[in-house]
């Protein structure tokens, strides 16, 4: 496997400066890699406070110091799997199935992490190194650990299943390889679904924040050196400083005179170096330090299963995308303000880091902490960071420095730190108590517009597009607005998406452009026109997305600019073809642009990747049923259902086949299933009560929109159905409140017109 030439690399340096010695700045040469080796030299402190840091540990090669699992020849048994775990002379060895449920014996070839858990990589064929998922739990055996332990531990993992070990969801090439290394190259072939996988260092070195090495090295041997010219790409020291002021109970940065807003380029600089890492993102071009974040990556959105309604972290989201959103963010706060860079360590202990810029007098008393200041509950992580657990062992902080509101929280469905402390306390004791501590709940509407948008309720369009083009909001979340904007085709969704497309973020116009998927080609082509030059390359994709299958309505003066944007964004499609997800975008993209036999080639190439990717089923399915093959699409559906039996979209597309093949008793049973799961959408219910209407039983389809109803309040379709239904069913005096939410939401529609006059008078 890589390894770094240090010897070589030493030569060429000691070579090169000699070069800068006598040489102009001009005259450099580009910079390269040198290793930690070479930066110790110089910088031992800082060395030393990285050495035993989560990024240098966060891979390392397999030995007896580096291993900390249990591999005295044991065998643990998951799943009704055994995996030996023992050593071969030094080489740390697994005894397990492989793909073919066949036992074979592997050599552990690195570690990954090391607390709470401890994983370990192994190769295996083509170049793939796979996480084996029975991992250490690292933590001290006081708190549980010292034990092998299974990462999908509540689920029922076979040799078929997509967290096996040796499949796509395990591997380490394309999910984890970029933030465990410093300068890796994939170095994927698609052809023979390969990798030939290098890195400059193991583990997060030096470089893999400051960047290559050796111009500095050559500079700090010459008189070019200055601090301003270091010979690296971008600085990566704290830019910004707090200080107090007799007015404020929080410190100002030192630099916000001077600053055109919170959010400008001068704060980001230092964001943008931890970012790539610390962030839930795609990528979307090759990345090297100092390159803004934006040209290179796609921040995922506060999106539903990945965040909570109110912005807290739900699945795993690698901190910035919470941070983003939060009031330190905004006001310049950056990693290093509490984090050490090289131990990543807190900088002050406790509440102390809190109180850099909070003033104590203010916030270090009971007033404030509403506990005494000795107890775990006047930790200020406890109540404005509260850690949510991940990996069954490993707990992460919330960094969106939430405020806590219960009743808020109770109403949304989301976490609460009161209660996640105070368990055994009725939901109105808590209200009270907060209450009688801090006044009434500060209120949120933010989070509870983006509930309301989750649930597809229309009446909250308006709200939704006023926070989405409210510059007073985080970026984040007014991007994350605009996804709900797709459910409300009305003129209005259009108006706040043509004023969002203008915004300063480009977070916000990148989301603005994805918004107006749900208009005619001809429209999106109109809207997105003007964005084909976009300065941000995150913007760029998102119209080029958008225009895939709109190219005949652009302008003639615009389409070799359209085209080199296509020609850019199926570049960027292919840095992701190795993973199954980015296989469905490239043929989404050629099924848009009217290449039916490129699309079915990229969904077939994802299940290479991954054989039960339940997407790429399903859209071949689809492909299958436009050609008329029912039958072999259908197997393709039940694959779907076998892999994901709680996916609501396959259960659908298996009732639809029903419908389609007159076989109604089954499609009743799988529309009813679909529309009942938690991933279900207000269509599939619609869907499946007029199929039972076209049997007969409108009663029964009364009874299902009745409940879709509550589910997802104000749907107009729904509605519609649902008063159609009871006025033939005679049950006029029964649907006068549903009329009255359907006159609130479309009382210009003919029809509804027609209803009110009928039943109002």
């Amino acid at each position: 496997m890589p390894t770094q030439a240090y010897t070589l690399h030493r030569t060429i340096l000691l070579l090169t400066c000699i070069v800068f010695a006598i040489a102009s700045v001009a005259a450099l040469a580009a910079s390269e890699y040198v290793g930690t080796s070479e930066c110790k030299n110089c910088h031992s402190k800082e060395f030393e406070a990285w050495k035993n840091s989560d990024h240098a540990l966060a891979m390392q090669e397999a030995t007896a110091k580096s291993v900390l699992g249990d591999f005295s020849d044991v065998t643990v048994r998951f799943h009704n799997i055994d995996t030996r775990l023992y050593k071969s002379g030094d080489d740390f060895m697994v005894e397990t199935l492989n793909h073919e449920g066949k036992k074979q014996r592997y050599k552990v070839s690195y570690t990954f992490g090391y607390s709470p858990l401890q994983q370990y990589l192994i190769e295996t064929e083509r170049g793939h190194i796979q996480a084996l998922n029975v991992t250490w739990d690292s933590r001290p055996k006081t708190e549980g650990g010292q034990r092998w332990y299974h990462l999908q531990a509540t689920e029922n993992i076979t040799t078929e299943h997509p967290f096996f070990w040796t499949r796509y969801f395990q591997n380490w090439n394309s999910r984890c390889a970029n933030c465990h290394t410093t300068n890796l190259q994939r170095n994927y072939n698609e052809a023979d679904h390969s990798y030939n996988t290098q890195w400059a260092e193991i583990g997060v070195a030096c470089e893999a924040c400051h960047g290559p090495g050796s111009d500095h090295l050559a500079r700090a041997a010459s008189d070019q050196y200055s601090n301003n010219d270091s010979g690296f790409n971008r600085p990566v020291r704290q830019q910004n400083n707090f200080i107090f002021n007799a007015l404020s109970a929080t410190a100002i940065n030192d630099q916000a005179p001077a600053l055109s807003s919170p959010k400008s380029e001068h704060t980001a600089k230092q964001l943008e170096v931890c970012a790539p890492c610390h962030s839930r993102r795609g990528l979307i071009d090759e990345f090297a330090i100092g390159e803004h974040f934006h040209d290179h990556f796609q921040l995922t959105l506060l999106n539903e299963n990945t965040y909570f309604s109110d912005g807290q972290i739900e699945d795993e989201v690698f901190v910035y995308g919470s941070f983003a959103q939060s009031k330190m963010h905004d006001a310049g706060v950056t990693c290093t303000n509490c984090h050490n860079p090289h131990s990543t360590e807190l900088t002050l202990p406790g509440n102390a880091v809190c109180l850099q810029c909070h003033k104590a007098e203010t916030f270090q008393n009971f007033q404030h902490l509403g506990h005494s200041p000795e107890s775990d509950g006047a930790q200020c992580v406890s109540c404005h960071m509260p850690s949510r657990r991940y990996m069954g062992v490993d707990d992460r902080a919330d960094h969106s420095f939430s405020i806590p509101r219960p009743a808020l929280a109770s109403a949304l469905g989301t976490p609460d730190a009161c209660a996640s402390c105070h368990s055994d306390w009725p939901q109105q004791t808590l209200n009270e108590k907060f209450t009688k501590l801090y006044g009434e709940e500060r209120p949120f509407p933010w989070a509870e517009v983006n509930h309301a948008g989750r649930q597809l309720n229309i009446l909250a369009l308006r709200s939704i597009m006023e926070f989405a083009n409210d510059a007073e909001q985080s970026d984040l979340r007014r991007a994350s607005l605009l996804v709900h904007a797709p459910s409300f085709p009305a003129q209005a969704t259009v108006e706040g998406i043509q004023t969002a497309l203008n915004d300063s973020s480009p977070l916000v116009r990148a989301s603005a452009a994805e918004a107006a998927v749900f208009l005619p080609a001809q429209s999106r082509a109109q809207l997105l026109a003007p964005l084909l030059n976009d300065k941000t390359k995150v913007v760029r994709m998102a119209v080029a997305n958008q225009l895939a299958d709109a190219g005949d309505f652009i302008p003639s003066t615009l389409q070799a600019t359209l085209q080199n944007l296509l020609l850019d964004y199926e570049k960027t499609l292919a840095i992701s073809a190795d993973s199954p997800a980015g296989q469905l975008n490239i043929g989404s993209y050629h099924y848009r642009r009217g290449n039916i036999a490129l699309a079915s080639q990229a969904y077939k190439q994802a299940l290479i990747i991954e054989p039960n990717f339940v997407p790429a089923l399903l859209n071949l399915a689809d492909l299958l049923r436009e050609k008329g093959n029912e039958a072999e699409a259908k197997t393709f559906i039940e694959r779907a259902i076998n892999t994901a039996p709680d996916s609501a979209m396959a259960h659908h597309a298996l009732g639809l086949h029903f419908v389609r093949t007159k076989q109604m008793t089954d499609a009743l049973k799988a529309l009813d299933t679909a529309q009942k799961l938690d991933n279900s959408i207000p269509r599939h219910a619609y869907v499946y009560a007029i199929a039972l209407d076209s049997t007969g039983k409108t009663s029964a389809a009364i009874d299902a929109l009745i409940g879709a109803d509550k589910r997802w309040p104000n749907q107009p379709e729904l509605l519609m159905a649902l008063i159609n239904f009871m006025e033939r069913e005679g049950k006029s005096a029964e649907l006068l409140p549903y009329l009255s939410k359907l006159s609130r939401i479309a009382p210009a529609h003919p029809h509804v017109k027609t209803l009110i006059k009928k039943y109002a008078s």
